[in-house]
């Protein structure tokens, strides 16, 4: 037998030496396993940190536009020269900055510049569907009818070509069953047969389910007023009146309605276009139906939260009325950075 050095058969040694490599590379993937538990539970820790600290800076944002709407006395009529209304401005907190953001600009928004779909009915639903959306009449109509059966209490179409009632719903391969009562969030909109998303991303500035109603004729954009059925001449005098000599809403030199009865005189005593007598007739029908008004009661707000250190960001919504009861406030985006770079963004329902 030939020994080695140490006084061990040569071949044992062999076995010892690759047992030894073996223990060494085991003990190396024990160590990477551990390293990346490590990292994972320090990123997870850097996000809830992270996470703990933007909450408040965005909530912050929401009790911010809560206090504006209380500070405004003058709750006869709203306009977009209001306080509330104003483009929005970084404000610093103690860890970073809060802003509100909307799609047109502005701050805060009024929700009754809006079309109400608890309200509005088929024939103002489907206008403004085909002017948002590019759906074609019969296309928008038919979803406006769908929006119908999906709030009436009964079971029968609203239209005798289409419609969706509970039976409808109930026979899908995930079935549900029809609300048969008013909406209480927009995104039950998502339910109603027709609905897309591509559909819902384009209406839904232009629609709310909160408020009473009436749509603010001082702040409704021309998609609205058109949905309401004024013709493009009727839609041109009303903005133009508002907009004031610089033709810009939300400036200095805004006109604005007092109320709904006296719209036709205040356009008589600007000296400018009035409405002709079928917008009148309109403007009228409009008024004894309760879908116009001179004033917003429901407010929402997107507030944007970023941290300072690293530049996180979440962004929070919500939605209250001028004595600052919150209907619902939730999440929407959240962008953070974990350790070593790089970026995770998420997107809350």
């Amino acid at each position: 037998m030939r020994l080695s050095a140490c006084g061990l058969p040569a071949s044992r040694q062999g076995s010892m030496l690759v047992m030894a490599l073996w223990g060494i590379a085991l003990l190396g993937l024990f160590a990477i396993s551990l390293g990346s538990g490590v990292r994972q539970k320090a990123t997870l820790l850097n996000r809830l940190t992270t996470l703990d600290a933007l909450y408040p800076i965005a909530y912050s944002g929401v009790e911010k536009a809560k206090s504006i709407i209380r500070s405004d006395t003058n709750t006869d009529v709203d306009l977009l020269t209001d306080a509330w209304a104003a483009p929005p401005t970084k404000i610093q907190v103690a860890n970073g900055e809060f802003s509100f953001v909307a799609d047109d600009g502005s701050g805060v928004v009024d929700e009754e510049r809006k079309v109400n779909l608890n309200h509005a009915g088929v024939e103002i639903i489907s206008r403004l569907f085909q002017s948002v959306s590019g759906l074609g009449k019969e296309e928008a109509e038919e979803i406006a009818y769908n929006l119908t059966d999906w709030m009436d209490s009964d079971s029968s179409f609203g239209h005798p070509q289409y419609g969706a009632e509970a039976s409808y719903y109930e026979n899908l391969s995930k079935p549900y069953t029809a609300k048969n009562a008013p909406f209480e969030v927009i995104d039950e909109l998502l339910l109603v047969k027709g609905m897309t998303p591509e559909i819902f991303e384009k209406v839904l500035p232009f629609v709310t389910v909160y408020g009473t109603g009436r749509v603010n004729v001082n702040t409704a954009g021309r998609q609205v007023l058109t949905a309401l059925g004024f013709s493009p001449a009727g839609v041109e005098t009303l903005v133009k009146y508002r907009a004031g000599a610089d033709g810009k809403d939300g400036t200095g030199d805004d006109a604005f309605f007092s109320s709904v009865d006296g719209i036709q005189n205040d356009l008589t005593r600007s000296g400018g276009t009035v409405l002709d007598s079928g917008q009148e007739a309109l403007l009228a029908g409009l008024s004894a139906a309760s879908r116009i008004g001179v004033n917003s009661s429901v407010f929402s707000v997107r507030s944007l939260g970023v941290l300072e250190r690293n530049g996180a960001s979440v962004e929070v919504e919500a939605m209250f009325n001028r004595q600052g009861k919150v209907f619902y406030q939730r999440v929407k985006d959240v962008h953070l950075t974990p350790p070593g770079g790089g970026g995770l963004s998420e997107r809350a329902g």
